[in-house]
């Protein structure tokens, strides 16, 4: 089934409220994120839908009641009663893999993602951006109230102020989450709810994940790009179908400090040849969240570097891998392809790219394991003399 953009009407307490639900390609059920805004509701985050989107995952937004076509009159607390009805919703739909249901929120959105999910254990993962903690340490001014008002319906500033100072501080359901992924992600520069005030919640939930962004705003304006990734491979993480390694082996992203742990094992590695021409530093500096490390009990045994094409997007390329030779029967290098194409499809990817020297049987012969077609040597690929096996792999 290809991809698409449905228009959907939710119904709740008599009123009909707008929606759009944005349908992966796939034959089967996908993992289904609920979209959710602020208030008024000017940033709807449709970037992170259409990326969610791209990534494999469904993804629902719809308008509270009383807002942006939404019938009905608004009131804050009244949120939490649409997102029940948007979760009833998704869990009918037989579209939707209702083992891998999120909820994502921002701002007022971020508060009633975490509130829902404190009444209905149907959302098996949260991600709060920049939320409302607490009302009593972030009262409603009455600009904000007047301007908030002015575009909603059936409310006015001071109905706002006074239900605003009346939510459940978030702190008070923190632990109803507590066995459920839950990530906070937060601008260090917002201008509503700074880090301060989300200390308290972050405190409240020691099994949460805390990322802040550096010098982003309450809406991460100029942090976008940031925000839908950092999203986007979290949940992909949380609910990875990828086999867990041998024991005593951890996988992580690469770091700029690895560059000279993987220079010293170059040569041992590669049976005294000099390849470290082939990996400059700018490697672990610009495409380390697409790179891996695989270490056991601290010592480099295994890494891979990839990254996505800038003028394909569809696709990704692995320039680099190498295992330690002692650990090369280990399924190391199937477990960094496998992690590699995972992050590659999250970031929209749908096909792998590859070389290797002709001589090289044993890499022509793990990659061939491994899916990819391999194409007729290549003469002077890498200029002369530098012929090449070229691979591809759809993902």
């Amino acid at each position: 089934m290809s991809s698409s953009l449905d228009g959907v009407v939710l119904h709740s307490h008599g009123s009909r409220l707008m929606g759009a639900f944005f349908r992966a390609q796939a034959d089967e059920p996908r993992p289904t994120a609920l979209l959710l805004h602020g208030i008024p509701g000017v940033e709807k985050n449709y970037d992170l839908a259409y990326a969610l989107r791209d990534a494999g995952w469904n993804v629902l937004t719809f308008h509270y009641r009383g807002c942006w076509g939404s019938e009905g009159e608004y009131t804050l607390p009244g949120i939490v009663d649409d997102i029940i009805v948007a979760i009833d919703y998704l869990s009918e739909r037989a579209d939707v893999d209702k083992r891998r249901l999120a909820g994502v929120g921002l701002s007022l959105g971020g508060w009633g993602v975490v509130m829902a999910a404190a009444r209905d254990e149907r959302l098996r993962a949260v991600v709060s951006l920049n939320p409302l903690v607490d009302p009593h340490t972030a009262p409603l001014s009455d600009t904000h109230a007047a301007d908030f008002a002015s575009m909603l319906h059936g409310i006015t500033a001071a109905k706002a102020q006074a239900q605003w100072a009346m939510l459940t501080p978030l702190t008070r359901v923190a632990r109803q989450l507590a066995g459920r992924p839950t990530l906070l992600l937060t601008g260090d520069a917002d201008e509503l709810f700074p880090p301060a005030h989300i200390q308290p919640l972050a405190d409240a939930m020691p099994f949460a994940e805390w990322k802040r962004i550096p010098g982003a705003s309450h809406t991460f304006n100029d942090h976008r790009a940031v925000v839908v990734h950092t999203v986007i491979d979290w949940l992909t993480s949380v609910f990875s179908s990828l086999p867990l390694l041998p024991k005593g082996f951890t996988l992580r992203a690469a770091r700029e400090s690895d560059y000279a742990r993987v220079m010293d094992v170059m040569a041992e590695w590669w049976g005294g040849r000099d390849l470290s021409h082939l990996l400059p530093r700018l490697f672990f500096q610009h495409f380390n969240d697409t790179s891996f490390i695989v270490e056991q009990d601290g010592t480099l045994v295994a890494f891979l570097i990839g990254f996505m094409s800038q003028s394909e997007p569809r696709v990704a390329y692995i320039h680099f891998a190498g295992v330690h030779p002692e650990y090369r029967r280990a399924g190391l290098g199937r477990a960094l392809y496998e992690r590699f194409f995972e992050k590659a499809r999250a970031r929209g990817a749908r096909e792998v790219h590859c070389v290797t020297a002709p001589v090289n049987a044993g890499s022509i012969a793990f990659h061939t394991k491994m899916g990819f077609v391999a194409s007729e040597p290549i003469t002077d690929y890498d200029g002369r003399g530098g012929d090449r096996v070229s691979f591809k792999k759809m993902i």
